[in-house]
């Protein structure tokens, strides 16, 4: 059961990271319904640093699903 915890954990992490990672530089990120309604959070999202967080975000995200991946030790 805790490997595929594991494994569900992991591919998780992974696919969130990779989102988070790409989503900022896309169109949608700013070309959305969402942000029509408050132009003051468009304006704070189209900074660099914003985006960048974001993507750092991600990184850190699909960083801690492999290290969770590689760090699996089965207990007896």
């Amino acid at each position: 059961m805790r490997r595929i915890f594991l494994v569900i954990y992991v591919l998780f992490c992974i696919e969130v990271g990779g989102f988070l990672f790409f989503l900022p530089w896309l169109p949608l990120w700013l070309n959305n319904g969402l942000l029509a309604h408050w132009p003051g959070l468009r304006h704070v999202l189209e900074h660099a640093f914003v985006r960048g967080a974001v993507s750092g975000l991600g990184l850190v995200d699909v960083w801690v699903g492999i290290s969770e991946a590689i760090h699996y030790r089965e207990r007896s």
